[in-house]
């Protein structure tokens, strides 16, 4: 069984920078997370473990939030039993429904997304993730290039291809959550995703039709560029992973690029924003 440590966190305040770890952390190959009345409590593998790279987060070292960490090295048990037993269906607006294998289907939904229930992020249990998939609803994805951008367990990339897309690239930089994701595209039989290990640099000279990165506010506002670059004249740029008080200077970043700010959701301290290029 695989060894993990435990890193239990005090946060006061709590909300937004609760919220701001649990995205931070992720992107540090944490992948799992109990929030409590003090803080949360996140979970990595041990042989990833780095205490350096957690106490280089930037809010670690904030004045306006006072956050402190203890790690525990934490006995080998039944990490995906666990899991299963916590994982719940996640519907969103009567029209998506994600849920694991072990679960009955429902009628009712268009789309029903079977996500295996490993330790990776796109469960749709994350604000981030409903409000992509949200957005994603209503736009006309039917013989399009797509990419998911730190794809987590894919299930964007699934849904791309259950809307129409004839092509969808799915990148994620933790070798772990790659593999997760090319778990689910097979369990839901897609035959036009693809997944691989890569960062922004992947998407050089590529074009899409239609982006969608739910990552974090720095790794985005860094990577925009690119991405716009990757976008097709008309293309769509779905970009989530940030707390609403990032709103203006997530759209200002889109204008700076050229970008025509779209769509703009939000769910409890969370956002999303959509740009289109010219």
């Amino acid at each position: 069984m695989m060894h993990y440590t435990s890193s239990s966190f005090r946060i006061a305040p709590l909300e937004p920078w609760r919220g701001i770890m649990v995205a931070l952390l992720g992107e540090i190959g944490y992948e799992s997370f109990e929030e409590n009345a003090d803080g949360l409590v996140a979970y990595i593998r041990s042989d990833r473990f780095d205490a350096e790279a957690v106490h280089a987060l930037f809010p670690m070292s904030m004045p306006e939030v006072d956050i402190s960490v203890k790690h525990t090295d934490i006995a080998p048990r039944n990490w995906n039993a666990e899991w299963e037993s916590s994982f719940s269906p996640i519907e969103i607006d009567g029209a998506v429904r994600i849920r694991a294998e072990f679960h009955e289907s429902k009628p009712g939904f268009e789309h029903d997304l079977v996500i295996t229930p490993r330790m990776a992020f796109g469960t749709g249990h994350h604000a981030t993730t409903r409000m992509m998939v949200r957005a994603m609803l209503p736009l006309d994805f039917r013989g399009k290039r797509v990419c998911d951008m730190g794809c987590g367990t894919a299930v964007l990339a699934i849904l791309a291809e259950r809307l129409g897309a004839a092509h969808v690239d799915a990148f994620d930089i933790d070798q772990g959550a790659v593999d997760n994701a090319r778990d689910c595209v097979l369990r839901n039989g897609c035959e036009r995703v693809h997944v691989d290990n890569g960062t922004v640099d992947a998407l050089r000279g590529l074009q899409y039709a239609a982006i969608l990165a739910n990552i974090e506010r720095n790794t985005l506002l860094r990577d925009l560029p690119a991405l716009r670059e990757a976008l097709e004249p008309g293309g769509i740029l779905l970009l989530s992973g940030f707390v609403v008080a990032d709103v203006p200077r997530m759209r200002d970043a889109m204008v700076e690029q050229g970008l025509q700010p779209a769509e703009a959701l939000t769910e409890g301290e969370w956002a999303l924003v959509g740009g289109r290029k010219p």
